[in-house]
């Protein structure tokens, strides 16, 4: 510059930028998109660029907040914690809260609700008396800034304000925002960009292991299938000394987790490992209820991720239709499963990501009081692993370039039982897909059938006069549809 300043343009993102600078102004814009890396916290990097100026330095942080967690919320917590105040007519000074805005419903044709902007009013909380808009341009020029933090670090100064303030838009407006949001789906970004605020959800909930662990059930497992069970589907993760596999059985109300298995072999990337042997015996034995019904297995969804085993996947899964190769999508939006060919092979690629939302907001419903309206219930054996629910909590919620994915957990290194659970209710949903607009009901005439003959077989079925033979492992004669081999 003519004065012979300087002036650096940085991105945030690639933290190793900012070595070698010195400066006694940095301005830092967006800080709620960077992630605090192995470099560090690249808003204490920037920092550190002024310290030579000493007292004289300014350091400027400003951002949508994303999240309760991300940087912006974690600077603005160290501050003073600044709120705009307004006065309303009566003498009662506060600030504007989204909870003072007051509005009626409408009823769409496809049978949702959502807000009517025609009916909105801004109330004052303390006389709860309507506020039109220049009275709120008014409260807002006559407003003052007050420290809300005491306990501030000393010469931090945090703001935090919302469009509710604003004089280029109205609270209708707002309302209007809202309701699209409500609609599709999209609270956060009305939260951040209209309020102002971190967006938290029922996925970011913590899960407590102990309430988790008084999930567990005596009354079912692998050989104690419940009476209620439609269908099984069965998840499968490679690991490189090991293969572990999953059993959902399911109804229109439960999913019910029967039981975590293990395969043990030297090196499992290799078709030629035993433990894929025993994978195979196991997945086409057959699994009865506890009246000696079988059910049937629709879906066995194996893991492809691991590029050392992809092969070793693939040449699996071609021996029995029911099994289907698979590989998580790094994608957080998109469908729940798609059919992929570009690997030269049929590919399942899962959106984990939602899968895992669900899976969270199922788990948190069936440790609140509402567990009883939860759309479909999560039941767990008791036979489970004992570190179970620890591999099912395993992961949360982190920012990372302007989302949230799910990222294991520090100090945590294992996830297979959730990985498992997640491939395992996807192949649910992709069975049902299969099976047409009214999977439950080809699933209970199918159970009705099948109960029909087994109760014939039992009468007419002489009683053995000598030991029975060995119960063979492999169904037959089962047909060729969805509900036996192909």
């Amino acid at each position: 510059m003519v004065n012979g300043t300087f002036i650096y343009w940085l991105n945030l993102n690639t933290p190793g930028n900012l070595r070698g600078i010195t400066t006694r102004c940095v301005l830092l814009d967006e800080v709620s998109s960077c992630e605090i890396t192995d470099e560090g916290n690249p808003i204490k990097l920037a920092e550190a660029r002024t310290s030579t100026f000493g007292s004289d330095s300014l350091v400027v942080v400003s951002s949508t907040p994303l999240y309760k967690d991300d940087l912006i919320n974690a600077e603005y917590n160290l501050s003073d914690k600044r709120r705009y105040f307004v006065t309303h007519t009566c003498g009662h000074e506060y600030t504007f809260e989204w909870e003072q805005v007051a509005f009626e419903f409408k009823q769409l044709e496809n049978g949702r609700s959502i807000p009517d902007s025609t009916t909105t009013r801004l109330l004052c909380p303390h006389c709860n008396e309507g506020i039109d808009e220049h009275t709120r341009h008014q409260m807002v020029d006559n407003g003052r800034w007050i420290a809300t933090n005491p306990d501030g670090e000393p010469g931090v100064v945090g703001y935090q304000i919302s469009r509710m303030y604003s004089p280029l838009n109205t609270i209708t407006e707002m309302v209007s925002k809202f309701a699209d949001a409500l609609y599709n789906f999209n609270l956060q970004t009305f939260y951040n960009n209209e309020l102002g605020l971190p967006f938290e959800d029922e996925y970011q909930k913590e899960l407590d292991i102990l309430q988790l662990e008084s999930l567990r059930e005596d009354e079912f497992n692998l050989y104690k299938i419940p009476e209620s069970t439609l269908a099984l589907c069965i998840s499968v993760d490679q690991q490189g000394d090991r293969l572990e596999s999953l059993l959902l059985g399911f109804d229109e109300k439960n999913i019910y987790v029967l039981g975590h298995e293990f395969f043990y072999s030297h090196d499992c990337t290799k078709i030629e490992a035993p433990a894929w042997k025993d994978l195979d015996q196991f997945c086409r034995q057959d699994f009865s209820t506890v009246s000696g019904r079988i059910v049937p297995t629709l879906a066995v969804f194996i893991d492809a991720g691991n590029g050392n085993a992809t092969d070793t996947v693939k040449k699996f899964t071609t021996r029995w239709s029911k099994y289907h190769p698979i590989k998580g999508s790094s994608s957080t939006t998109g469908e729940l499963f798609k059919t992929s060919t570009q690997a030269g092979y049929k590919l399942q690629i899962l959106n984990v990501h939602e899968q895992k939302n669900t899976i969270r907001r199922l788990l948190n419903l069936m440790l609140s009081s509402e567990a009883d309206n939860a759309p479909v219930k999560l039941r767990f054996s008791s036979t489970l692993p004992s570190d179970f629910f620890e591999q099912l909590s395993a992961e949360e919620l982190k920012p990372a370039g302007g989302k949230l994915v799910w990222r294991l957990k520090k100090g945590q290194r294992r996830n297979e039982a959730l990985d498992l659970i997640c491939y395992g209710m996807i192949a649910i949903a992709y069975a049902q897909s299969k099976l047409g607009t009214q999977p439950f009901r080809k699933l209970r005439d199918y159970k009705a059938q099948e109960t029909t003959k087994y109760e014939i077989n039992k009468v007419e079925e002489p009683k053995p006069e000598t030991v029975q033979k060995p119960k063979r492992n492999r169904r037959t004669g089962m047909g060729s549809n969805w509900f036996g081999k192909r």
